[in-house]
Formats: C-alpha cells, structure tokens, sequence
C-alpha cells in the first residue's frame, strides 16, 4: 500500500480529539512501516521501567469498532486508533482461527512485539501509551499547559500549514489564529466541504508532497503511526518547517518522534482505563473517549522549538 492510498480518514474520526482524527491503515505497512519508533519506544519503556515489564501483565483488551484499549494489571490503560484495514485483513486470520489469549501476557512481550495476533501491531501501540501515560505526570517531559494543539499558537500565526488527515476542531480554531495559509490533505468529501467553508484550501493526497515541501508548518495525526506512513510523511517535511503529531494513537513517550524532528505532540492519556474500555467495547470513538476518561495534553520538544525560533506565547 503506497503513501497516497493511505491517506483516507474514516469518517467517525471526525471527532476533537486532541486536535485531531485518525486514518485508514495497512497492517502490514504498519508493521513496516512503523516498526523503528515502536520498537524505539519500547526501548526507552524498558528503559525506565525494567525488569517490572515482564511481571507486569495484560488484564484486559477490548478491539473496539474505531480503537483498541488495553488495560494493564496496574490499572493504566491506554488506546489506539483500529484502522479499516487492518479489520479486513484480521476476518480473514480469525476465520482461520489460532489467535492467542492476549489476556495474561506481559507487558514486556507485547511492547517487544512478540504477540501474534490479527492486531498486533495495534495491541502493541495501545500498550505502548498505557506503559508511557504515568510518565507524563512526572517532570521527564515539557508539558505547555494546554490541552488542544491550538494553544501552541506559534506553531500557526502567519505560518503555511498543511495538514494531512483532517481535523475539523483544529480547522475551525485556526480562523482565530490568522495563518497565512492552510491546506488540507485529505480524501473525504466532507473535509473538503469544511475547506471551502473557509477553513482552508482542499488538496488530493496526490499532492502530499508538493504541499508538505512547501508549508511551515506540517501536522500529521496519531494514524500516520498506525498506518506506517509517518517517517515517509516526515521525510517530505523540509528541515527549517515545524511539524506536530496529534491523536490519542501517538501517546507513547515521545523521544522517537523528537528525533525525527517533531516539535509537539499533542495526546492523550485514559484516567479511567475501565471506562474507557466499556465504551470502547460498545463502538465508542473520540467524543465517548473524551467525555471523561481521558486527559488532553501537549508534549513539547523544547530544543526543536528553539531550534526553529518558536515560542509558546
């Protein structure tokens, strides 16, 4: 599945999250795709939490319509986005039959990516941010004190920003901000109706790279990790431009994405990882999520910041 195929939001993940929806997605290209920041992310976690990994054990997973949760036995949870394709492709694995109870197995088998399974990858990511979300409350990473991306004002004020996948909340704060411009990369119909409202100019994904080479400001969501198609995307990105990451699939500890040169990842983190699992299990998408069991958070990679002159005013 090649770049432009993979940029097709659904339309359920038009809902605010953390400034953002989420994609469609390729299981096997996110396994590709993605598997250097996971498995970066899975260092840093083993890192900082240690032989406690592998003791630490799965309690509960839900694979909902639009996301995946995962509870872990500490009580911690977390989520992320279940792309269409991925979907597709595991009715065929299930009918075949062979899936492994995900239930008991630790944390450190999971993150490490030993689980064979028609979601793997998924399970693997939302383990990934259920491990991470305690660190956020500490003092390992610069947090701004917002809760949506639209806080980060300096990221958008008389700044070219391309946006691919859409995030209809964002659009519709960026009027506020006075932009100098803001593209919309997307496949979705009503994405476009939204960008010739006058929250910005529609653009074919057959444009993504034409586009993201010449924007200031580039803004992916969380999906781009699930579907593979983040360091592509990034790559695209010329070196003097900010780019951000939003979307509660991006809540795993940021240092992966900081490297790639990400200034801001705007998530989240499950506080009532039962709760959110059972809304999950009924179908629940981003509103249900966001009202109540998770927090918002922005996650700012000071250096690049600084880097490129940017500050949070």
């Amino acid at each position: 599945m090649d770049l432009l195929s993979k940029i097709t939001p659904h339309p359920a993940e038009t809902e605010p999250v953390p400034g953002g929806n989420e994609a469609h997605a390729d299981h096997g290209a996110a396994a590709a795709g993605s598997a250097r920041i996971l498995a970066e992310a899975a260092a840093v976690l083993a890192e900082i939490h240690g032989a406690a990994l592998e003791s630490l054990t799965i309690e509960r997973l839900v694979v909902g319509v639009f996301f995946v949760g995962v509870k872990l036995a500490n009580g911690q949870g977390g989520v992320a986005y279940t792309p269409p394709e991925v979907v597709r492709n595991a009715g065929r694995r299930i009918l075949r039959g062979g899936s492994p109870m995900v239930r008991g197995m630790t944390a450190g088998a999971v993150i490490r990516g030993d689980l064979v399974h028609p979601f793997a990858e998924v399970i693997r990511l939302a383990t990934l941010n259920a491990l991470s979300a305690s660190l956020f409350a500490g003092s390992r990473y610069c947090l701004d004190g917002g809760d949506d991306l639209s806080t980060m004002d300096a990221l958008f004020i008389r700044r070219r920003v391309c946006m691919v996948g859409a995030i209809i909340p964002l659009l519709k704060r960026l009027r506020e901000l006075d932009p100098a411009e803001v593209v919309v990369i997307d496949r979705k119909k009503e994405t476009q109706a939204e960008a010739q409202a006058g929250y910005g100019v529609f653009a074919p994904p057959e444009q993504t790279a034409e586009r993201l080479a010449c924007c200031q400001t580039a803004v992916f969501t969380g999906a781009a990790v699930a579907n593979g198609s983040i360091e592509e995307l990034i790559d695209l990105v010329p070196p003097e431009a900010a780019i951000a990451v939003v979307g509660p699939s991006a809540g795993f500890v940021p240092e992966p994405l900081f490297r790639r040169r990400v200034a801001l990842v705007g998530t989240a983190m499950v506080t009532d990882s039962d709760r959110a699992l059972d809304l999950l299990a009924e179908g629940g998408g981003g509103y249900r999520l966001f009202s109540g069991c998770v927090r918002k958070l922005n996650l700012l990679n000071v250096p690049r910041l600084q880097q490129l002159g940017l500050t949070h005013s």
